[in-house]
């Protein structure tokens, strides 16, 4: 039950980032917060999901090191099996 609520999260949150934020759709707001930390406004909203996700040290970080690992999870398996793509 709990992957299926950060799933649809994850999922709202690249919603967001996509149609409000015109960001990519395979990134959510946390992970943009981080990748874009160094100017003004993201640095502003960094902080502000930083503290509002309390028990997560860095949880933009995070959210964006998942985005890469997942990324890197779905290449690997086209490299295995050609036919997808």
């Amino acid at each position: 039950m709990r992957d299926w609520i950060g799933g649809i999260a994850a999922w709202l949150s690249q919603g967001v980032n996509c149609a409000i934020l015109r960001g990519s759709p395979d990134m959510t707001v946390s992970a943009r917060c981080y990748v874009s930390r160094r100017l003004p406004r993201w640095r502003t909203a960094y902080r502000i999901i930083n503290r509002i996700v309390f028990w997560q040290k860095d949880h933009c970080k995070i959210s964006f090191q998942s985005d890469i690992l997942y990324a890197n999870r779905v290449l690997s398996i086209l490299k295995q099996s050609p036919d997808h793509l």
